[in-house]
């Protein structure tokens, strides 16, 4: 019987660790091609784009496209609203309304010192007393009912049956 004695230590290498290994270098070089691959795409893309758009110096310089005169003078007619006395408008407006007075919505008119007022009174004399009061205010310029309309006695929600609408403008100091 031959005796089979071996004193050299077993090989870590089997054929299946050596396979694993290769397919393990593979899949890596695989994704670095792919890698490449797709920044090569996006490099010329993004080429392709700037290609398309004028260079950002000539937008700056004003050679390129101008900008809209309408866009323009919205953006000042927006930045003047802005510097508008909006606190002493509200707290000259508020001072005035009482509990027979409710006012629903305040709406700002961009373009001047003007505000759209929607409302709602106990009655019609209400409304007119209100509208007194805001007349003999020395805050406001001029004092313009738009629209007054009565409603059903079961309809008026929160028991306020005269509906009202009016235009304000504010006198500048």
């Amino acid at each position: 019987m031959p005796m089979r004695l071996e004193f050299a230590p077993r090989s870590p290498w089997s054929p299946l660790t050596a396979l694993l290994l290769v397919l393990g270098l593979l899949g890596g070089a695989h994704g670095l091609w792919q890698r490449h691959t797709l920044l090569a795409k996006r490099m010329a893309a993004v080429t392709q784009v700037e290609a398309l758009r004028p260079p950002l110096s000539q937008e700056r310089s004003g050679a390129g496209e101008a900008l809209r005169p309408e866009a323009s003078g919205e953006a000042d007619r927006l930045i003047a609203s802005l510097h508008r006395p909006w606190e002493l408008m509200l707290d000259a407006l508020q001072s005035t309304v009482t509990d027979d007075v409710r006012v629903m919505r305040v709406q700002p008119e961009s373009e001047g010192l003007r505000l759209h007022i929607t409302g709602e009174a106990d009655n019609s004399q209400a409304f007119v007393a209100w509208m007194q009061r805001l007349q003999s205010d020395a805050s406001w310029r001029s004092v313009e009912p738009l629209s007054e309309a009565r409603q059903a006695e079961g309809s008026a929600p929160a028991g306020k049956p005269v509906q009202f609408q009016l235009s304000l403008e504010w006198r500048q100091p």
